[in-house]
């Protein structure tokens, strides 16, 4: 585990890191921490969207929609 001793900050900024953590149960350093970490999974989680929609692109476009599908299966049509 990393540690980060120094960190500058405006006061507003320092105030509002300070209300938080007391509105969490946190301590300041506990509070920068977790939106730290959280900042990083979002990042994550972007690059995953954007995985998973490039392979959406990359698939071939369906031929019938869901609905009439599910209807055909019902009807025991489908193959």
């Amino acid at each position: 585990m990393g540690i980060i001793e120094r960190i500058v900050v405006s006061d507003e900024t320092l105030r509002q890191l300070q209300q938080a953590a007391d509105d969490n149960g946190r301590t300041l350093a506990e509070e920068v921490a977790s939106r730290i970490e959280a900042t990083s999974r979002e990042e994550n989680r972007e690059d995953l969207i954007a995985q998973m929609r490039a392979l959406a692109e990359s698939l071939p476009p369906q031929q019938a929609d869901s609905l009439t599908l599910l209807r055909e299966d019902r009807a025991g049509n489908r193959h």
